[in-house]
């Protein structure tokens, strides 16, 4: 039934585009001509790298409200559905870690956004975006392992008009936008713009029978670009974002039936995060250089509460408040001529702070465990006297101030027509330095009494104090070699060398685990003191940077007239002190090491064509096979007795979880602009997607085998006035969207199901 409502929309469409063959009409549909923005890059319109740049049309097109919306449309790029925007946690070409920090960088309108926390916005009035793939760490340094992402938003001075949009749907799925762009003078223009987004949630908490995923988010960008003289530009962007949702609607999975069942927690799960953006970029454009300046600062506040269990019963909690600011300068100066001989020189500096308060809060059930162990020891002692616990819950307080501070030097060089027409070498290099600083102030306390006869006497059973400082520094040299030949201007093969890392830092979860080690041995001695030796919190908690090689050789032509556009390239990775998430030997908690090395090679071809008569279609396939070279590990079981037993095993050859093997999209569109008829304009869009197969788990155990996905657009226009239908999932796709694993017991997220809407548009 579902194939055949998809197969009554392409009738629908190939039939108007027949009918309106026999009147005179305009059906013309051009490629986007877009190219690389980038501020650093020695030769932007054709760099030597595998890069996806999508228009404004384009985004529209295919539904992109997010950048997760961007899995599949773009070649080997994955994020997956962490149930809150906290985390948008990235795979590129195999690469990404889900507990560790980004790999990719990801700018918008030049500004960096240095947590992974700050990735998951409303996409809107978005000019151009731009995903370049591979190690981009020569230009933009740490976490740009797997690459970068460049977003650029809407400017005055290229717009003017009033943008008005309202949009409804099932779920309850609410939205609206409005913008203003106008020009004061010819060189001065400014912009107002904000939009609300809600939707009721797509699970039901069975626990509490209510939507486990509700939202709602709200904004507004206030944008001045002023062309100060010929020579001088300035622009001034704040933007303010703020997101509520329920978080997390996790299930829990059936392993006897392959099933997973709806999200059923008593405690509270919900994300909450307000975040202010601030830059100023300045540009001077003199007759043989560029001089520009990026400034700027970003706040961001949130709370994060989460049921750690995911049950009806009350086991643990979470709750994490962060308060971050921060601020980067960036300064560059590249060449501006037509010689053949062109450079960029760049100095950069950032610093981050980040208070974060996270208390875990273990609840009764949790303290049954411990009280069962109590009464266990006493059935094999006589002597032994009860102890009784007599708190309802146990609180371990988590302090954590961060600052990391760094800066940078990079040069690139690009030399064109190296003996030979067309032949070009481009080389670069980077002097990064961090230093990341970390203050940490945790403990916990457990109330009980003991009974050795008609007395009651009251125990305390504690963990030491740990309170204390940490400070590591980084420094690393980031090279980049390209070579490019081009036979026309758009016509070219390419291949580069570069090198990535991703900065390394602090496991605070750690810190709580180490807590909890000290008080399950106190409770063990008689006194309620730890019998274990004072951890060396510096190792237990930091890991170092990763790092990675990236070798690359691809290309791009144009071709039949600016009819057809392809690409494609081929790639090898080597990741050595890969950033995983280990047991600790003894399998009580888990800690981020340097554990593993894997190696990942693929390739990726797309091709966008305008194949006549109104249509136009792309296709974007990715591939890569990412499996670990070294990663060994312990596994946490239990004896009869309730102690922990750890096995080691080893994951050499399994492939990288969160990661899929194939991405995939197809796009057909259909456009039609009338003469002298009601309507000026339509436009029918059908867009596949899929994505797998994907491992959850490091022993591949568990995945997701590859699923499709099908949205869907139709839109009319008349003057200023819009109308559109549109639906996401359309074949209503069942799929398994995140994994998660707690106290051993496994839970998925499933895939949001079908959606479908309407959107009225004004334009004026």
């Amino acid at each position: 039934m579902k194939r055949k409502y998809l197969l009554a929309a392409f009738i629908c469409i190939y039939s108007i585009a027949i009918a309106q063959n026999k009147q005179d009409s305009t059906r013309v549909v051009n490629l986007d001509e877009v190219v690389v923005s980038s501020l650093k890059e020695t030769s932007p319109r054709q760099t030597p790298v595998s890069s996806t740049v999508l228009s404004s049309k384009q985004i529209n097109t295919a539904q992109i409200t997010n950048i997760r919306d961007m899995s599949g449309i773009v070649p080997n790029f994955f994020i997956p559905d962490y149930g809150s925007a906290l985390s948008t946690t990235s795979y590129i070409r195999g690469l990404g870690t889900r507990n560790s920090g980004q790999s990719i960088g990801l700018y918008v309108d030049n500004v960096p956004y240095f947590d992974k926390s700050t990735f998951d916005f409303d996409f809107y009035d978005i000019r151009q975006i731009e995903v370049l793939r591979g190690a981009q760490g020569t230009l933009y340094g740490r976490n740009a392992e797997g690459g970068i992402i460049n977003i650029y938003t809407l400017s005055p001075l290229s717009y003017q008009g009033i943008k008005l949009a309202i949009s409804g749907g099932n779920y309850g799925y609410m939205n609206a936008k409005a913008s203003y762009y106008t020009k004061l003078s010819n060189n001065l223009g400014v912009s107002v713009s904000g939009y609300y987004n809600h939707t009721d949630g797509y699970f039901t908490n069975l626990y509490t029978n209510k939507k486990a995923d509700a939202s709602t988010s709200a904004g507004g960008r206030a944008k001045l670009d002023w062309n100060i003289s010929p020579q001088l530009k300035a622009q001034y962007i704040i933007n303010f974002d703020y997101v509520t949702q329920g978080a997390f609607p996790y299930g829990a999975y059936v392993d006897s039936t392959k099933t997973t069942k709806q999200p059923n927690f008593n405690d509270p799960s919900s994300y909450t995060r307000s975040m202010l953006t601030n830059s100023l970029f300045l540009q001077y454009k003199a007759d043989k250089w560029i001089l520009s300046s990026v400034t700027s600062h970003q706040y961001y506040k949130d709370i994060m509460n989460i049921d750690q269990d995911f049950s009806p019963l009350p086991v643990f909690t979470l709750t994490q408040n962060q308060l971050q600011n921060a601020i980067n300068e960036e300064i560059t100066i590249k060449s501006n001529s037509t010689s053949n001989y062109q450079w960029s020189f760049g100095a950069t500096g950032f610093l981050q702070k980040n208070n974060m308060d996270a208390p875990v809060t273990f609840k009764s059930e949790f303290l049954k465990t411990i009280q069962n162990g109590f009464d266990a020891a006493a059935q094999h002692n006589p002597r032994m006297p009860k102890i009784t616990i007599t708190d309802n819950e146990m609180i371990v307080p988590g302090l954590f101030n961060s600052t990391n501070m760094g800066g940078a030097l990079f040069h690139q060089s690009t030399i064109n027509h190296l003996g030979i027409d067309g032949l070009s070498l481009t080389a670069g290099l980077r002097v990064d330095y961090e230093k990341a600083d970390l203050d940490y102030d945790t403990y916990t306390v457990l109330h009980a009494s003991m009974k050795p006869g008609p007395t009651v006497i009251p125990l305390v059973f504690g963990s030491d104090t740990l309170k204390g400082s940490q400070s590591v520094h980084f420094s690393e040299l980031l090279p980049k070699i390209a070579l490019k030949y081009e036979w026309s201007n758009r016509q070219f093969v390419y291949a580069n060398v570069s090198r990535g890392y991703k900065a390394g830092g602090y496991n605070v979860q750690m810190l709580a685990d180490l807590i909890e080690n000290s008080l399950n041995s106190a409770t063990r001695s008689q006194g309620g003191k730890s019998t274990l030796p004072t951890p060396n919190v510096g190792k237990a908690i930091t890991y170092n940077p990763e790092y990675s090689w990236n070798y690359e050789v691809g290309g791009q032509c144009i071709t039949f007239n600016n009819h057809l556009k392809t690409a494609a390239s081929v790639y090898y990775i080597t990741v050595s002190d890969m950033q995983l998430t280990q047991f600790v030997p003894s399998g009580n908690g888990r800690m981020i090491s340097n554990a593993g090395g894997v190696h990942s090679k693929g390739f990726e071809l797309s091709a966008d064509a305008n194949l006549g008569s109104g249509f136009s279609a792309s296709v974007n396939y990715g591939y890569a096979n990412a499996t670990f070279t070294n990663y060994a590990d312990t596994l946490k079981s239990y004896d009869q007795m309730g102690n922990v037993v750890a096995k080691p095993v080893d994951y050499k050859g399994k492939y990288v979880p969160y990661a899929p093997q194939n991405t995939l999209s197809v796009g057909v569109v259909y456009e039609h602009s009338f003469k002298n008829s009601f309507l000026d304009h339509f436009m029918a869009a059908v867009q596949y997607n899929g994505i797998g197969k994907i491992y959850w788990d490091e022993a591949n155990d568990l995945s997701q085998d590859f699923y499709s996905m099908v949205n869907a657009k139709f839109a009319v226009t008349k003057g200023a006035f819009g109308l559109e239908l549109w639906a996401k999932n359309l074949l209503d796709t069942q799929y398994k969207a995140f994994y998660f694993n707690s106290g051993g017991n496994k839970f998925f997220q499933l895939g949001k199901p079908m959606q479908m809407g309407v959107t009225l548009r004004m334009d004026l």
